[in-house]
């Protein structure tokens, strides 16, 4: 089958399916390649149909094209960066991401960016929640206020 992504959510991209109108295919995010990033909205894809859903008229999908490999980024739950070192190379993979990929990121400009950063930090504790985890108290958040700040002027 093939098809046009319609529609992008953290769980994965839906898919209208080329000459069946009425069904919408879903590819989740799990069934991807790691360190894929989902296609963006308009992308032509491929795939196979693994199941069918009658009763909303949804098939699973499993995409034979994701967009390419990338590094992987640590956005795992259970993930975590050791140490400065560790996020300075995370920072350096996602401006590499944004770099090979941007056009495929949500938000590609910076106030969007930094108003989904504003948004994700507050319900930060909901997204813990959500994977059965506490938000790490141990978080050194005037380290990170001041990296960002910083990075207004630092060359």
């Amino acid at each position: 089958m093939s098809g046009k992504v319609v529609g992008r959510q953290p769980f994965g991209v839906f898919v209208q399916i080329d000459g069946v109108n009425d069904a919408m295919g879903l590819a989740e995010i799990f069934a991807a390649p790691p360190g894929s990033v989902p296609p963006p909205l308009g992308f032509m894809i491929s795939g196979h149909v693994v199941a069918h859903a009658d009763h909303n008229c949804q098939v699973r999908l499993r995409l034979d094209d994701w967009g390419g490999e990338r590094a992987a980024l640590p956005l795992e739950p259970h993930e975590r960066l050791a140490d400065r070192e560790a996020l300075s190379g995370f920072l350096r993979r996602l401006r590499e991401d944004f770099e090979a990929a941007g056009a495929q990121w949500e938000n590609r400009t910076l106030d969007t960016f930094l108003e989904a950063l504003e948004a994700w930090v507050s319900d930060a504790p909901g997204w813990y929640a959500n994977h059965d985890q506490e938000l790490p108290a141990d978080g050194d958040w005037q380290f990170i206020a001041r990296a960002l700040s910083a990075a207004r002027f630092y060359e």
